[in-house]
């Protein structure tokens, strides 16, 4: 609280006992002479003043008669808060509940829609979920804590968020489709963070508890089977070819190896030959996309044909992600504007090469990067399809001209999987919401497509500093995820540069670098 200044206060008197945190009375005439009590608590250094009234709302006599009387209840006032403050205890109060709409109303100030200057909208949502996950925690009787809402955060226990992790899995009562108990590990982490940052910014930050009141916050430990292994999300070389193949093949054509009913068409009988009536090895395809295929009696379909389109884009996405390693989000937001040539590079190598600038609102890192990709050819196609302009998104819908959808690019994923054979449908896959299972068992993702670069490049012998910055990812991170050294591999790379093998002795250019020229020796005089 401000200091008082001296044109307010009459009638002051100290409080017998409260010399040392400076108590006393006084009576302010700019309130009708209300009686006040002021004193500082010299632990928190925070200055405090309180109306004096009885328990019925009545105040005692608003002139200098009344001093008497308001100083019984200043003293009681003041032991009271004297007790609290030894205990522990604020002076202030503020519920669980009220301290959860503040952190709030806090958090919506900082929404913005401009990248990195404050939280997104999305953000903002999931922080508003955690926070109601919070609340029921603190109320719920059977796994939770059995708290009234209205309790005051200073009387709760330092270690009531230990049974947190067991309210959450017992309530949500679900697992994955792998057989794992929901929610994750690393989602109840994420709540329990949010819940110390409520009690930090808002609880300690206005003084309603001290330091030493903060709840201990548990840390749920995520064990090695429960980690995402990002190397069980890629594809190998294997994989990976069954799904271009299917894709590009007949997938993008609008045809499918599948009936109505998801039964497998299998491959058309040979009609000649010794083996006439058994299976060749060309698949029994059927048009899923009708009014495409142009035929007898058929009609086109404006509707099929952006699906069709789609289709193609989805495919050319999959080969660009691959040979880029970019992060599906940044792809996703990508323009035309943001392709620009590599003109470092001899005019036929342009012709395959391109440089793909990726802004710092479009990345995860919040970090302005390029990526050097092999690409062209697939930008040709999409901006014949698209006739997309400069400033256009590349991957755009093609009958609204708006961002494709989530439901595009994951059904289109999914397609891809079940044609290829990598994946089936699941029993409870639906038309609003696509589900699959993997053969393998693997978890696919957009994201499996960066990871499989990432894999691949090291595998080739890329150097890794050179993947890491091609990807903006960390050097720490790839070496955890995907790079495990093999000393028994890495001899011919640990030889490059050396002019000649190690054999006894040493000279003075066993290991100059092979791009380095020598200096040319100097003659000497005869």
């Amino acid at each position: 609280m401000s200091s008082v200044t001296t044109g307010r206060i009459t009638d002051k008197q100290p409080i017998i006992g409260g010399e040392s945190n400076n108590a006393y009375i006084y009576r302010d005439p700019s309130k009708k002479g209300k009686w006040f009590l002021y004193f500082i608590n010299k632990e928190t250094k925070q200055r405090h003043r309180f109306l004096l009234r009885h328990s019925d709302g009545r105040y005692p006599d608003q002139t200098s008669k009344g001093i008497d009387e308001a100083n019984r209840l200043a003293l009681e006032k003041y032991v009271e808060l004297r007790t609290r403050t030894d205990r522990g205890e604020v002076i202030r109060k503020i519920s669980l509940d009220e301290m959860c709409n503040q952190f709030l109303e806090k958090e919506s100030n900082s929404i913005r829609h401009t990248p990195r200057e404050g939280i997104t909208p999305a953000r903002f949502r999931l922080i508003k979920n955690q926070t109601r996950h919070f609340l029921d925690y603190c109320s719920n009787k059977d796994f939770g804590c059995g708290y009234k809402l209205t309790k005051a955060v200073h009387t709760v226990r330092r270690s009531f968020l230990d049974r947190y992790q067991s309210y959450r899995e017992n309530t949500t009562n679900q697992k994955d489709k792998r057989g794992r108990q929901l929610p994750r590990p690393h989602t109840i982490n994420g709540e329990l963070s949010t819940i110390k940052r409520l009690f930090r910014e808002i609880a300690l930050a206005k003084g309603y508890i001290t330091r030493d009141q903060l709840p201990e916050t548990p840390k749920i430990k995520i064990g090695k089977l429960a980690i995402q292994d990002t190397r069980r999300q890629s594809f190998t070389a294997d994989e990976w070819v069954k799904v271009e193949r299917a894709a590009r093949l007949y997938w993008t054509q609008g045809l499918s190896r599948y009936n109505k009913d998801g039964s497998d068409r299998g491959y058309i009988p040979l009609k000649k030959g010794v083996n006439k009536g058994k299976p060749s090895k060309q698949l029994d395809l059927r048009n899923n996309l009708y009014g495409v295929n142009k035929s007898k009696g058929s009609k086109t379909s404006t509707r099929a044909q952006h699906q069709l389109d789609h289709r193609k884009m989805i495919y050319l996405a999959a080969r660009i992600s691959m040979e880029s390693g970019i992060r599906i989000g940044s792809l996703r937001k990508m323009r035309w504007s943001d392709i620009k040539p590599n003109k470092t590079l001899a005019i036929e190598d342009q012709k395959t090469w391109v440089i793909i600038e990726v802004p710092e609102a479009n990345t995860k890192t919040g970090r302005f990067y390029e990526i050097s990709a092999p690409i062209a050819k697939y930008l040709e196609q999409l901006r014949y399809i698209t006739k997309g302009k400069s400033n256009d998104l590349i991957f755009k819908n093609q009958t609204t001209g708006k961002p494709m959808s989530n439901r595009i690019w994951t059904d289109g994923l999914y397609e891809m999987l079940v044609e290829s054979g990598l994946a089936t449908w699941a029993p409870q896959d639906n038309n609003n919401c696509r589900q699959i299972e993997t053969i393998s068992g693997k978890t696919f993702s957009w994201y499996s497509f960066r990871h499989t670069f990432i894999t691949f490049a090291l595998d080739r012998g890329v150097p890794i500093t050179t993947v890491c910055n091609n990807c903006d990812t960390s050097i720490k991170y790839v070496q955890e995820h995907y790079f495990h050294y093999d000393a028994r591999k890495a001899t011919e790379a640990l030889s490059t540069g050396r002019r000649r093998p190690y054999n006894s002795a040493m000279s003075d250019n066993w290991m100059i670098d092979q791009y380095v020229e020598e200096e040319p020796q100097q003659r000497t005089a005869d």
